[in-house]
């Protein structure tokens, strides 16, 4: 294929982004990828343009490693060539990667960047997009008042914009911020019967606004205590969304955990359960742990009234962990029935084996505390005559200075994890993961994944 060709590929690619984005983004991916390994020697603003489409499409399909080393590798050429736009889109795009991370810290001093750049750059649609997914993240760390006054100037740019698609994201996360800080479910209404309005009339061009819209307005049907109108919104919901996009699992394991909420509300907790099961299933395929923290909470009040106080307070325990470790606090319009619960499960059990099992819980990943099943170490048994002193045990050393945190972390990577799950296992930031890494590779002088994992097997670490 000639340079010209390739060039004329890499301008379809650039110009095809935002429909993969929405539709198809595995194909878009594939498509991507192919034209990104036969682009060198190309303009350099065009290769990098290319690179973020690419990296974002890889990061929402579940590779956040690989998505933010293409969107690196943009940005790096974008400041080569003194682009700001192009700076101010790759980080915009390393901001929406860090935001689905669930490092909400990271993803707005990333977001705020990109709004500061883009701005300056006069492109409206990006800027509409930062201040967007900044708005997202601020809601999702409590700072509501922050965050609706930033998703309010999106939803402003892109009604000037005329983006419809756009607009309706607008008006949904300004619905949930709503009904999230202030309990308003009129005014959260009002919106999203705005947006089904607009997504109406984009036809069959994109259903999945039309599902989303529908299972939003279920969900607050189910706040207003309308569990039938709840549950048929939020089904014919579940009805059209049935692609296999992150964006639509993400949404589907939401909408799950919304009919297990009127199941727990009916007192089914058997249906409950199997539901808050299946949305924590789906959040582990598409690695989003934003609402892993929602979903752990659900199970655990249903656990805890089917009479299993020990499992629930682990995974509270394990839920509280997360949102620390996210700095994303419970929404007031879910502390009151969340406190409700852990009244009821510490009473249950009392105050200091809950205690005990909660920290238990926080010292589990997610996947370990929906394992543990109420298991829990029993309490050290106070020997009734003395005992002959036992030798002092040795302390582990390992190869080469390794501390006891980096053998976690290199047996991770030699199990093949990438960086954000070996930060969720091991419920640390993928920033320290990387510190981690950086240390390894010093100490036992190798430059890759693939050396570190071939001097863990030497090493008999694994």
């Amino acid at each position: 294929m000639s340079e010209e060709s390739i060039e004329r590929t890499l301008r379809l690619c650039g110009a095809l982004w935002w429909f993969w984005e929405d539709h198809f983004k595995r194909e878009g991916q594939t498509f991507l990828e192919q034209a990104l390994a036969r682009s060198e020697g190309v303009a350099v603003a065009l290769r990098a343009k290319v690179l973020w489409a690419a990296g974002n499409l890889v990061g929402k399909l579940g590779d956040f490693d690989r998505g933010e080393a293409l969107c690196k590798e943009s940005l790096a050429l974008f400041r080569e060539i003194g682009n700001t736009a192009g700076v101010g889109t790759a980080v915009l795009h390393l901001g929406i990667l860090s935001f689905y991370r669930g490092t909400f810290t990271e993803a707005r001093s990333q977001l705020e960047e990109s709004l500061a750049l883009l701005e300056e750059a006069g492109d409206k649609t990006g800027t509409g997009w930062s201040l967007f997914f900044l708005a997202n993240a601020e809601i999702c760390q409590g700072e509501y008042t922050k965050g609706y006054s930033h998703v309010e100037e999106s939803l402003a740019l892109f009604r000037e914009l005329r983006d419809k698609r756009a607009v309706i994201d607008s008006l949904v996360l300004l619905a949930e911020e709503r009904l999230n800080s202030q309990g308003d479910a009129t005014k959260a209404r009002a919106l999203l019967e705005e947006g089904l309005a607009l997504s109406r009339e984009l036809a069959n061009t994109d259903t999945a606004k039309e599902g989303k819209l529908l299972g939003s307005l279920g969900e607050i049907s189910l706040y207003q205590g309308n569990m039938a109108l709840a549950r048929s919104l939020l089904e014919e919901s579940m009805t059209i969304l049935q692609g296999e996009d992150m964006d639509e699992l993400i949404n589907k394991a939401w909408l799950l955990s919304q009919l297990a909420k009127i199941a727990a509300v009916q007192h089914d907790y058997t249906r409950a359960r199997t539901l808050y099961e299946q949305s924590l299933a789906i959040n582990r395929e598409v690695f989003f742990r934003v609402n892993t923290p929602f979903y752990l909470e659900g199970l655990a009040s249903v656990v805890a009234a089917q009479g299993e106080p020990t499992w629930a307070a682990q995974l509270w325990g394990a839920a509280e962990a997360l949102r620390d470790t996210m700095g994303a606090p419970i929404p007031p319009v879910y502390r009151v029935d969340y406190e409700r619960a852990v009244t009821s499960a510490r009473d249950q059990l009392g105050d200091r084996a809950f205690a005990t099992t909660w920290a238990e819980g926080r010292a589990m990943t997610p996947d370990q505390a929906l394992a543990a099943k109420g298991q829990t170490m029993l309490p050290q048994q106070v020997p009734t005559e003395p005992s002959s002193p036992q030798p002092a045990k040795s302390a582990i050393t390992y190869p080469d200075g390794l501390t006891t945190r980096e053998v976690e972390v290199l047996r991770l990577v030699a199990q093949g994890l990438t960086d954000a799950h070996i930060a969720e296992h091991l419920i640390i930031s993928p920033r320290t993961v990387n510190t981690h890494l950086t240390s390894i590779y010093s100490k036992i002088q190798v430059s890759s994944r693939s050396g570190a994992t071939r001097y863990a097997i030497e090493h008999k670490l694994v």
